[in-house]
């Protein structure tokens, strides 16, 4: 499996809207996968406190 596809399964893994997922993939496109793992959480985390 590619990196792109390897990062747009994390994306959908992680709970990304299908929505952002295009426009998160080319912000990510220039960095590996390994990197973009460590940094980005799942979506329910990162919005768990927001109201």
């Amino acid at each position: 499996m590619d990196e792109n596809k390897k990062m747009e399964k994390l994306l959908r893994d992680y709970g990304y809207p299908e929505e952002a997922i295009p426009r998160l993939l080319r912000e990510i496109s220039s960095m590996n996968y390994d990197r973009v793992r460590k940094l980005i959480l799942p979506y329910n985390d990162m919005t768990a406190n927001r109201s």
